[in-house]
């Protein structure tokens, strides 16, 4: 039986309010969730693959988190 790419790899992660992001560099998964009583609990998985095969989706993403940034620098507070 093969292992899960969760299971051999040891994911960079950052907690950030009650979510988190796992990066698992060599697998090209990127986690997203929930922290929920102490444990991760997994909502999404980004592949590098899939992302980077379409045209769009990589230069959306990163326009997308690009607007975030500028509008939370206009508004001045951080949040």
């Amino acid at each position: 039986m093969t292992k899960k790419y969760w299971e051999i790899e040891t994911p960079e992660t950052v907690e950030f309010g009650n979510y988190f992001m796992r990066c698992f560099d060599k697998a090209g998964k990127l986690q997203f969730g929930v922290k929920m009583d102490g444990k991760f609990i997994v909502k999404f998985v980004l592949d590098r693959g899939a992302l980077f095969a379409d045209d769009q989706a990589a230069s959306y993403l990163r326009g997308t988190l690009d607007e975030w940034e500028e509008m939370l620098e206009e508004q001045g507070d951080g949040n």
